[in-house]
């Protein structure tokens, strides 16, 4: 047999096992990025500071959780439309948490009503029991109304009040790294008029991912 031939057949006994190496290195490396929830989302801006009360009296602050991932929402347990079945979605996010060991370690909710003057610990308390809230990793926060309203809006959150007292916001989770900038504004639109549970639960979770 010539070094011609030789030389092919020599080719053709290394390239199967070397196509395979190939193969199954791409496979590991999709593999990787998608156990570790994928490309990052992108740095947006500084997240401003804050400092709240949660229900039983502690100082919450973006420097004193910082460190984790934060999913901010700005509510009121008396909205007769959006907030409930949007908290009722972060209550799915905080049961998703947990199975992946993160809640409340590395990642935070922070749910903060506009509504301070009606929404007191003790409503607080009870609205979020209705959703199974678990206070180690998801704190039900309030402050002072125009404080919070004027917060809101450097997180490009519009919050108004008509003359009799009723609330109208912007309904979106805000996410915050552990370095407090923040990375993303997420719409629950597909979960609100689609019924999209679990497509938006796992876009939640996988923005979430993409930053532990």
């Amino acid at each position: 047999m010539g070094e011609t031939a030789k030389g092919a057949n020599r080719w053709k006994t290394w390239a199967f096992p070397a196509a395979v190496v190939i193969v199954l290195g791409v496979i590991a490396i999709y593999w990787w990025a998608s156990s570790a929830g994928g490309s990052r989302l992108p740095v947006v801006r500084d997240a401003a500071p804050f400092s709240f009360e949660d229900v039983d009296g502690n100082t919450v602050t973006l420097e004193n959780t910082g460190g984790k991932v934060r999913l901010l929402y700005f509510f009121f347990s008396y909205c007769p439309d959006v907030c409930p079945p949007t908290t009722f979605l972060l209550s799915q996010v905080q049961n998703r948490l947990k199975d992946l060991g993160v809640f409340g370690d590395k990642v935070m909710l922070l749910s903060v009503t506009i509504d301070p003057e009606r929404d007191t610990p003790e409503r607080l308390r009870e609205f979020a029991g209705k959703f199974d809230a678990d206070f180690s990793g998801w704190k039900f926060l309030r402050g002072e109304e125009k404080a919070t309203a004027d917060l809101a809006k450097q997180y490009d959150i519009l919050v108004t009040k008509d003359s009799e007292g009723n609330f109208g916001h912007s309904n979106l989770y805000i996410l915050i790294d552990q370095d407090g900038k923040i990375r993303k504004w997420i719409s629950v639109n597909s979960y609100l008029l689609e019924g999209n549970l679990e497509g938006t639960l796992d876009g939640i979770i996988g923005d979430i991912r993409s930053l532990l």
